[in-house]
């Protein structure tokens, strides 16, 4: 064992030994050996136990949000920003978190926000933040990594690791347990459901990019068949409207499905993509690295590309007109024309995972560390 590694062993003893907010300091701490991610084992130059295309097969890794496949992985992730554009108020604040576990997804249901994350973790909203699900739907402790809820609000869904599959009824409540559906067994990366709850419809995709699509009747699931859209990249990103499905893969693929799936988008785009937003207009918006987003105009059938700023846009949602992105390094960024955008002041340098606008109720991202961002109106 070589000093780098009996270091990053300490420092990972160390860790587990502290308080949720001294832990959290210390995550933040620079690490002169590997990539940053303190808690998954890399070796210098990068990080060789996240590099799996399923995540949940990376042995050690607590998903720390410092690098690539965790959520980080722009060069800058573990030093102090440098944005070339100046940082406005935009009113965010750091909600008090009860864990310390990476946080990889928000959904808005009809009593409150939820978020989802490592472990299986699932959080509430109420007057302050609380666990709802400590272990996930299977009590396996499998990393939660995707949440959608249905058209009404009364129940979400979310998805994760070894082929966790959940749906929780908000007004019971009650959880049902729906886990490797069709024997899928692969970490489930993306989810998206319409319809009103007890007679939803939902797509779930892997990072083999299989999607698997289900109807409810009566509250009870019954599944389809398992489908390839892109030919087997990772599927990020899933989201629907009244009419269709939407998905965005890692290649640069987007694709729409209203009975079978067809590629409409996007040429040349030479970037990874991470999440995908439908609008009630049609229009799309897509988040992907390098700090690109894309829109797509239904009546054109063409795609523009935006820059919103530096980073990697690892989520993107939008709400009453306004639009915003989440990126790693704790940045956010607002869009305050049809293409202009600026950087939003968020208090944090964790990386943000996924973001949940509402419009009448707070706004909220989340991501590494436990981290938690409100913002009201």
């Amino acid at each position: 064992m070589t000093a780098a590694d009996r270091a990053r062993k300490l420092l990972r003893s160390v860790r587990r030994t502290l308080p949720e907010g001294v832990g959290r300091t210390l995550d933040r701490l620079p690490v002169a050996f590997g990539c940053g991610c303190s808690d998954c084992g890399c070796s210098g130059g990068g990080c060789s136990d996240c590099s799996s295309s399923d995540r949940g097969d990376r042995e050690g890794c607590t998903d720390c949000g410092d690098c690539e496949d965790c959520g980080g992985g722009d060069d800058d992730s573990n030093s102090m920003r440098s944005d070339a554009e100046p940082i406005a108020d935009g009113g965010w604040e750091v909600a008090d978190s009860p864990t310390d576990r990476a946080l990889h997804a928000v959904a808005h249901a009809a009593d409150a926000p939820y978020a989802c994350g490592e472990g299986g973790i699932v959080l509430r909203r109420g007057e302050g933040w609380e666990t709802v699900i400590e272990r996930g739907p299977g009590v396996a402790a499998n990393t939660l990594r995707t949440v959608a809820a249905t058209d009404d609000g009364d129940r979400i869904w979310f998805a994760g690791d070894s082929g966790a599959l959940g749906v929780y009824d908000v007004a019971e409540p009650s959880l049902g347990d729906y886990s490797a559906p069709e024997e899928k067994t692969s970490t489930w990366e993306s989810i998206a459901v319409t319809g009103e709850a007890g007679e939803e419809r939902l797509r779930i995709a892997n990072g083999s990019g299989e999607v698997l699509e289900a109807a409810c009747e009566n509250g009870c699931p019954t599944w389809g068949e398992v489908v390839e859209p892109g030919g087997g990249s990772t599927l990020p990103a899933l989201d629907a409207d009244e009419g269709a499905f939407y998905a965005a893969d890692t290649s640069g693929g987007v694709y729409r499905s209203d009975g079978e799936w067809d590629r409409i988008g996007i040429d040349n785009a030479e970037v990874n993509f991470f999440d995908v937003h439908a609008g009630d207009d049609g229009r799309l918006l897509v988040a992907g690295a390098d700090g690109i987003a894309y829109e797509y105009d239904p009546v054109c059938r063409n795609w523009t590309p935006q820059y919103a700023g530096e980073g990697d846009l690892r989520a993107i949602d939008a709400s009453d007109g306004r639009v915003v992105a989440a990126a790693t390094g704790g940045r956010c960024y607002e869009r305050t024309s049809g293409i202009e955008w600026r950087a939003i002041e968020t208090g944090t340098e964790e990386s943000l995972a996924d973001v949940a606008l509402a419009p009448d109720g707070p706004d909220i991202a989340v991501g590494a560390g436990g981290t938690i961002l409100e913002r009201s109106d």
